[in-house]
């Protein structure tokens, strides 16, 4: 065996081993509750009914909507991020809320002031995103949630007016579980390499 060979060999090994290591996104929107749209409903957009001070207020928690995936076998969650925008394509602006995932037990945005941009308005009328990247001990308290496929997303509103939410995305991270056989490749390239730098 040439020592050129030697060297594709192990070359070979590391990058099949590591392949199995692989990363992957699923990026999903979510299937919204029913809304009160000024405008013609579309697919990307949640604007909640309007609550004054007539009715019961504040009212309970608001479900905005439901993001539905599918974990492919063999993948494991390393990490998680939902985002959107305060207001929407047809209202720049929002009640006062906050939003939640897993029963209202994690916060993921806020909007708390009405001289805050997400309720006051922006000088240009651009909308005002919000977003949340999941810690470690709240990605496994979303575990069950991950392998059933579903996260609920709710809001407390905490003003008059109606939540308003632009392009709500869920973002979850993955790393395929390397197999058996796909670890035993890696760790013979790892070794055989060190060998190599060794007789070096």
């Amino acid at each position: 065996m040439t020592l050129t060979f030697f060297r594709h060999f192990l070359a070979a090994a590391l990058v099949v081993g590591c392949a199995s290591f692989a990363q992957a996104d699923i990026i999903v929107p979510p299937t919204f509750a029913a809304s009160n749209q000024a405008a013609p409903p579309d697919t990307t957009d949640y604007e909640g009914n309007f609550y004054d001070f007539s009715t019961s207020f504040p009212p309970g928690p608001i479900t905005i909507g439901k993001f539905t995936f599918t974990i492919p076998k063999g993948d494991v969650v390393v990490g998680a991020t939902i985002s959107g925008t305060f207001g929407d394509q047809n209202i720049p602006v929002t009640a006062l809320n906050d939003l939640f995932v897993m029963n209202g037990t994690i916060e993921v945005g806020a909007c708390d002031s009405t001289s805050d941009a997400c309720a006051a308005g922006t000088i240009d009328g651009s909308l005002v995103p919000w977003s949340h990247t999941f810690g470690a001990a709240e990605l496994s308290a979303l575990a069950s949630d991950f392998a059933s496929g579903s996260l609920d997303f709710t809001a407390a509103q905490n003003s008059f007016g109606a939540v308003v939410m632009g392009t709500p995305t869920l973002d979850i991270q993955l790393v395929q579980t390397p197999e058996p056989s796909s670890l035993f490749t890696l760790a013979g390239g790892v070794l055989g390499f060190a060998a190599w730098r060794r007789r070096k």
